[in-house]
């Protein structure tokens, strides 16, 4: 098809590639629903073929409908709808795939918008990772948000103070302080671009306290209480053999949202992966509690798919489950489910990673081989996991001074 089908056959077209592709009833609905506002608002501009400024309008309608708020998930499903509409003129297929896509049309400057452009275009050109670029970028345009809120429409209107107040602003807003050493390189990088904004640079702070908490894990008992939930519950075999995994190796979420078929050497019995965050090779052994788990996985519920990725959705499209969110619900699930109170803890791999490191340092494991078991860039970051157990901080503690006799 092209530009020059009617909208109504197009969107036709893709509700019956949905029904093909095993996409579940509730979400074909859903996407009937959005695709119902597309063809409203392309009567009221008179038109009957879908356009790129058409396109455009649409995703740009993203605030609730009662008001002019912006609306996250709003903008989500009419960018989605607007991607698989271009996908099919371009290819002649729909294109399933997750799009990474931040909302642009929240700026009203143009020059705004064309430096975040540039900004982008910057961190590619760099290699930065996608989760890095995100988290820059995100920064970034809150950074552009605030300096509309105060009426500019140019970078060379940004004066004296400003960006001092825009971090005062972000960490009531948006971010813990404690977290914000991970993004401000990217707004760094971002005054540094230009000639206008670099001497800006010096108002961002050179430290940040960094936070120290006692970290979280699973005690012994909960450990118990959790496998006899997955050995005897109805869990499903994919979920049974995340928690597993996340559990007996210490792996990240990105790195299991990276594991991929090739990974696995079920000949020599280990995982062969190279960690996202250090860049670190790591050979993992497959123990037989997760190795069986993750077999009886590819074998009996995996979905039929061209991926290579190990993990996928369970319902169509049978794309990766690459989300960190998706990973942290399978443990949420399971861990809930298993009558484990929270207790002030988070659910997902932090925990879990945690856990696995304290339960080695419980059982005597060196902490060498323990920073060498998790992967460590730096075999000192290990040391925080000595504040998950009581017992080896009572071994770093120095006695009292006897009381001394007054004469």
């Amino acid at each position: 098809m092209s530009l020059e089908n009617p909208l109504d056959e197009l969107i036709s077209v893709i509700i019956q590639a949905m029904r093909d592709a095993k996409y579940a009833s509730g979400s074909i609905d859903n996407f009937e629903r959005i695709f119902k506002r597309l063809l409203k608002l392309a009567r009221a501009r008179e038109e009957m073929n879908y356009s790129p400024e058409l396109g455009q309008a649409f995703v740009e309608d993203s605030s609730y409908a009662n008001s002019q708020e912006f609306c996250t998930s709003r903008y989500y499903y009419h960018t989605r709808c607007i991607h698989f509409i271009e996908s099919y003129i371009r290819d002649g297929q729909v294109d399933w795939s997750a799009q990474r896509r931040l909302p642009q049309h929240q700026l009203k400057s143009l020059e705004f918008i064309s430096a975040i452009e540039r900004f982008a275009e910057l961190m590619s050109s760099n290699g930065l990772k996608e989760n890095t670029k995100d988290g820059y970028r995100r920064f970034v345009q809150y950074y552009m948000q605030f300096l509309e809120s105060r009426g500019y429409q140019t970078l060379s209107q940004i004066k004296n103070g400003d960006t001092v107040m825009f971090i005062a602003y972000v960490c009531t807003e948006h971010y813990q302080p404690a977290s914000l050493g991970s993004h401000l390189p990217g707004l760094r990088m971002f005054l540094k671009m230009s000639e206008e904004t670099e001497r800006f640079e010096i108002e961002l702070p050179a430290r940040l306290p960094k936070k120290r908490e006692i970290l979280e894990i699973y005690s012994d008992e909960e450990y118990v209480r959790i496998y006899e939930y997955l050995a005897n519950s109805e869990i499903s075999l994919r979920d049974k053999s995340i928690c597993l995994i996340a559990l007996e190796t210490g792996l990240r979420a990105v790195d299991i949202c990276k594991l991929r078929l090739q990974d696995i050497d079920w000949r020599n019995e280990c995982i062969y992966i190279v960690q996202e965050k250090t860049q670190r090779a790591m050979n993992i052994p497959i123990s037989a509690s997760f190795g069986n788990a993750l077999a009886d996985y590819l074998l009996l519920e995996r979905p039929t798919s061209d991926s290579d990725y190990v993990y996928l959705r369970s319902t169509a499209p049978f794309a990766s489950l690459s989300s960190h969110s998706g990973y942290r619900h399978v443990l949420f699930k399971a861990v809930n489910a298993a009558g484990v109170e929270a207790n002030g803890r988070s659910y997902g791999t932090r925990i879990t990673r945690h856990s696995t490191a304290s339960k080695m340092l419980r059982q005597g494991v060196p902490l060498s081989v323990i920073s060498e078991a998790l992967g460590h860039a730096n075999p000192n970051s290990v040391m925080v996991y000595i504040t998950t157990e009581s017992a080896k901080l009572v071994e770093c503690t120095l006695p009292l001074p006897k009381r001394r006799r007054c004469l």
